[in-house]
């Protein structure tokens, strides 16, 4: 049915402005809701630090290898919290989610953590039950940096793992060995009180059976609250795609091999008592992952740093760097074609909030082709609910790019 197969929530977002278009607005429009009342008091933040001391082989990603001390970006960082956190509409949110992107927000001396931390506490009042994630590599993860960040609020951590084969940590440009790995982790986990999560990517060269098993197993031993797991994918840019341009043979794709490897480790997860929470994601049930759903569901997100983007009600904004920063406006076609991605990333959506956006002669297209889903085994509807099948996780974002292109047709 699928000629390719989308891997990520971001291709969608391709797909959908294939038909959509948003308008331009201007940092007066931003500032204008900034003045104003946050009538819904909800409001989560995202930090961008686009410096690692080390740069993974499969990575594109806003980020460059740091070459200085970070002091400069520390008062950056500060600055914009200070500034952010006296507008009237901060000062009447509760910070459900804060989420430290990168890069590698860990690179950062453990001063200048809690600087920006202390900063953050002192500007914004957060809801009872908020998140608050930092993603890491384990050697810029030291314990007083852990200490630091539990002082403070930090109760999730994502660790960027990728794989605990010796020889996939290798390819991937991975720091230390599988053996101290697994035991770090789990002095991490002894040390910390908050959640532990880790991400895996599968379907790297040649990787065997015995390799994605001996994933599954381990971040089972170790008991991570959670794990996301991608397939490896090769971007213009990475050091990977600069070696398969000179060498055609390495790194080729296998549409079959990939989905094995996906399934290998999906099952033996579930073996494992975890559960599908998103479509690249597996819980132990501790981890709800309030930042992606708060995305998913189009929620107030502002972003803070070179890099970072996000939207306050209809109003997108990217920080390209410093000084210049780009806005726009979601046209009511966009939002709705996010909101139906957005449902249908979980393990199961419904289909009556489905049905909210979207009239009901496109809705009876809409259910017709999630009928033809159920035929071919991708998906279970019952009870006015969508659920998941093994074969339609691994399909997962083609079947909303494929619902999106049939809106999109249909308009």
């Amino acid at each position: 049915m699928f000629k390719i197969r989308y891997k990520s929530h971001h291709d969608v977002g391709n797909v959908i402005s294939k038909f959509t278009k948003n308008f331009k607005a201007s940092k007066e429009d931003f500032i204008s809701l900034l003045e104003g009342v946050n009538v819904s008091k909800q409001l989560a933040l995202y930090f961008h630090t686009p410096y690692c001391d080390k740069i993974c082989s499969f990575c594109n990603m806003n980020r460059k290898q740091l070459d200085n001390d970070l002091e400069e970006y520390t008062k950056y960082i500060c600055d914009e919290i200070k500034k952010y956190g006296a507008y009237k509409f901060c000062k009447t949110s509760e910070v459900d989610v804060v989420f430290f992107g990168g890069g590698t927000p860990t690179i950062f001396k453990k001063e200048q953590l809690e600087r920006i931390l202390k900063t953050l506490r002192e500007n914004f009042i957060f809801s009872k039950d908020y998140e608050m994630t930092f993603e890491t590599t384990l050697h810029n993860l030291s314990f007083e940096k852990l200490e630091i960040m539990e002082k403070y609020g930090v109760n999730r951590i994502s660790v960027g793992i990728q794989t605990f084969s010796n020889r996939g940590r290798k390819l991937l440009n991975r720091t230390y060995d599988k053996n101290y790995v697994v035991e770090r982790l789990k002095e991490i986990k002894k040390r910390f009180s908050g959640l532990i999560c880790i991400d895996i990517i599968y379907n790297y060269a040649d990787q065997t059976d015995e390799e994605i098993l001996e994933d599954a197993r381990l971040l089972s031993e170790i008991k991570v609250d959670s794990t996301s797991f991608y397939s490896l994918m090769i971007h213009n840019g990475s050091d990977i795609s600069k070696e398969r341009e000179k060498d055609k043979s390495i790194y080729t794709y296998s549409l079959k091999r990939d989905e094995e490897l996906h399934n290998l480790f999906y099952e033996a997860c579930i073996e494992n008592s975890y559960e599908l929470l998103e479509l690249t994601k597996l819980s132990n049930g501790k981890d709800k992952y309030k930042y992606i759903r708060n995305n998913n569901s189009l929620k107030n997100l502002l972003p803070i740093g070179v890099g970072a983007g996000g939207h306050i009600q209809d109003i997108g904004i990217y920080n390209m760097n410093q000084q210049v920063s780009f806005y726009s406006r979601t046209s009511e076609l966009n939002y709705k074609l996010s909101m139906i991605s957005g449902l249908m990333q979980f393990e199961k959506f419904s289909l009556l909030e489905i049905q909210k956006y979207c009239d009901e002669k496109i809705y009876k297209e809409i259910f017709k082709r999630l009928k033809e889903f159920e035929n071919k085994g991708y998906i279970k509807i019952e009870n006015n609910f969508a659920i998941y099948q093994l074969k339609g996780i691994f399909w997962g974002n083609s079947l909303v790019a494929d619902i999106i292109e049939l809106i999109g047709r249909n308009l």
